[in-house]
C-alpha cells in the first residue's frame, strides 16, 4: 500500500490549512443537554425588525460546531425573547438574520440585552459587513459575563499601550502588571470559568514572547492539566500550540510516516514515545484528532488513511467529547463534498414564479450567488453570458440575488438579456449557510440527481469551463 505514498506525509516544513470560521451546522450529541438542563432566558431589543433570531451554544470548539437551542423573531419594534436549555457555562452566539454577537451563558440565568446591527453599505456582502454589537444591560449570572468583558478590556488595553515592550522587548514584568490590574478591578472572581479564561489569555501572551517555541507554556498550562473543551481561550491556545505538532515534536519523520501507514495501533504506539503524549492520554488523543483532521484535506491516499484513523479513534475512545468532535468534523467535511446531497430550495424568479432546484434534478446546474455590483462581478457576468451561449442546454444557470439587490439585478438582466433565471433569495438567508457562501459572487455546481459537484466552483473567468466539461463528459458516459 505504501510504495505510492509520499515519503514524508509528516514533513517538518508542512503546514496543513484548517477550515477555521464559525460554522453553525454541526451535529452535537444530545448527551450534553439531556442531563440537568436549566432554563436560560434572553430578552431584549434589536434595531432589526421582524428578523430571524437564533441562539446557538458551543461545546465543541475544536470544530467550531454549535447546536441551536432557541429560535424566534423580532417584532415590529425589534423586541425578542429567546429561551433554551444549558447545563453548564457555555460560549454562545446569537444570530440576527446572518449577523451575530457572542456571549457566554450561565445555567438558570436571565439576560436583558440590546443588539445593534450596523446599516448595510453598498458592495459589501453579508459576510463582510461590520459586526453588530451587544450590550448586556442586566444579567443574573453572578457577574460572570461582566467579569469576562472587563478582564478582556484590561488585557487588551495593556497589550495596545505596551505592545513594543511586551512583544518586541519581551518584558515579562508587564504580564505581572496585567494580572495585578485584574486583581484590583476584579477582586471577587468566584467562577472557575472566568479564572480559566484569564489564565489562558495570559498564557497566550506568554507564548507570544517565548523564546523556546512554547515548550514552557505547554509544560505550565497543558501538561498534566485538565482539557477545557468549553473554554475558548484554552482551545484557541491549544490550536496555536498543537497545530502541526507531530512535525515539531521529537519524532523521526520516517518512523512517524511508517507508523501512520501501518495503522492506528502502531501510530498511537509511536506517538506515545514522546513524553507529553505518553503522560497525558486525553490531551494526546485530542492532539492526534486535530492533526488527523488536517490530513483529511491532503491527497487522496493520505486522506483515506486519516479518515480510517479518525473512525478507529471514534470507535475506541474513552472520552465522549472526542467522539462528538469527530462526528462534527465528518459532518462538516462531508456536507459539501462531491456527491453529497445538495440542499433543495424554492425561490421566486423575477416574474414572481416559484423555481426549485429540484426542477432541474436531471441537469447540471450552476448556482451563482450575487449581492451588489463590482468590476469583478460585471466581468464574471460577461464571461458567464459567453459560456451560457456555448453550453446551450448542457448547464442550467440560476442566479440568486439577495433581497436588497433584486431590483438592481432585474434591471441588469433586462438590459443584458442573459437568458437564464434570476431568483430572489428573499428571506431564505439560511440558504447561504447551507452552501457556505462567504463571498460574492459565489458559484456552486450541482450534478444530476441533485448531488454536489463543486462547492465552491471556479469562477467564470477561472477554470469553470474546464470543470463543467469534465462533469458533462461523466454525465454523458453514464447514459
Amino acid at each position: 500500500m505504501s510504495e505510492k505514498m509520499p515519503k514524508t506525509i509528516f514533513s517538518r516544513r508542512s503546514r496543513f490549512q484548517g477550515m477555521k470560521k464559525w460554522m453553525i451546522t454541526g451535529l452535537l450529541s444530545l448527551f450534553f443537554f439531556v442531563a440537568q438542563a436549566q432554563n436560560v432566558i434572553l430578552t431584549g431589543r434589536s434595531n432589526q425588525k421582524e428578523a430571524l433570531m437564533r441562539l446557538f451554544v458551543y461545546e465543541d470548539l475544536i470544530t467550531e460546531s454549535g447546536i441551536q437551542i432557541a429560535e424566534s423573531q423580532t417584532d415590529e419594534k425589534g423586541n425578542f425573547i429567546l429561551e433554551g436549555n444549558v447545563k453548564q457555562v457555555l460560549p454562545a452566539r446569537i444570530y440576527v438574520g446572518l449577523e451575530y454577537v457572542d456571549l457566554v451563558l450561565t445555567p438558570n440565568a436571565t439576560y436583558d440585552i440590546e443588539i445593534l446591527v450596523p446599516e448595510p453599505k453598498e458592495n459589501v456582502s453579508y459576510f463582510e459587513k461590520e459586526l453588530p454589537t451587544i450590550r448586556v444591560k442586566r444579567a443574573t449570572d453572578k457577574g460572570l459575563y461582566r467579569q469576562m468583558v472587563l478582564s478582556e478590556e484590561i488585557i487588551n488595553g495593556y497589550l495596545i499601550e505596551h505592545f513594543n515592550q511586551i512583544y518586541r522587548g519581551r518584558q515579562v514584568r508587564y504580564i505581572d502588571s496585567i494580572e495585578n490590574a485584574i486583581s484590583r478591578e476584579l477582586p471577587d472572581i468566584q467562577s472557575d470559568y472566568v479564572k480559566n479564561h484569564i489564565q489562558y489569555k495570559i498564557a497566550a501572551i506568554r507564548l507570544g514572547i517565548s523564546t523556546d517555541g512554547g515548550k514552557k507554556v505547554v509544560t505550565e498550562y497543558f501538561d498534566d492539566k485538565p482539557v477545557l473543551y468549553t473554554q475558548s481561550a484554552y482551545i484557541d491556545l491549544f490550536k496555536e500550540l498543537f497545530d502541526g505538532y507531530f512535525n515539531r515534536a521529537t519524532y523521526d519523520t520516517h518512523l512517524l510516516n511508517d507508523a501512520f501507514m501501518e495503522g492506528p495501533v502502531a501510530f498511537k504506539k509511536y506517538l506515545d514515545t514522546e513524553p507529553l503524549m505518553s503522560k497525558n492520554p486525553q490531551l494526546a488523543e485530542l492532539i492526534t484528532i486535530c492533526n488527523l483532521q488536517k490530513l483529511c484535506y491532503g491527497e487522496p491516499k493520505t486522506r483515506k488513511l486519516a479518515i480510517d484513523h479518525l473512525n478507529y479513534i471514534k470507535s475506541q475512545t474513552k472520552y465522549a467529547e472526542h467522539k462528538v468532535i469527530i462526528v462534527n468534523f465528518f459532518e462538516k467535511f462531508n456536507r459539501l463534498a462531491p456527491d453529497a446531497a445538495a440542499t433543495d430550495f424554492t425561490l421566486k424568479d423575477s416574474d414572481g414564479n416559484d423555481v426549485s432546484l429540484s426542477d432541474f434534478k436531471d441537469n447540471l446546474v450552476l448556482l451563482q450567488f450575487v449581492d451588489g455590483q463590482s468590476p469583478i462581478c460585471e466581468r464574471q457576468f460577461s464571461e458567464l453570458k459567453a459560456l451560457h451561449y456555448q453550453w446551450q442546454d448542457t448547464v442550467q444557470i440560476l442566479t440568486i440575488a439577495t433581497r436588497d439587490k433584486m431590483e438592481l439585478y432585474k434591471k441588469q438582466f433586462g438590459e443584458k438579456q442573459y437568458g437564464w433565471p434570476l431568483l430572489n433569495l428573499g428571506s431564505n438567508i439560511l440558504l447561504l449557510e447551507a452552501y457556505n457562501v462567504r463571498t460574492f459572487p459565489e458559484y456552486i455546481l450541482i450534478k444530476p440527481g441533485m448531488k454536489i459537484g463543486a462547492a465552491p466552483a471556479p469562477a467564470p473567468d477561472g477554470n469553470l469551463e474546464v470543470t463543467v466539461r469534465k462533469m458533462a463528459r461523466k454525465k454523458a458516459a453514464k447514459r
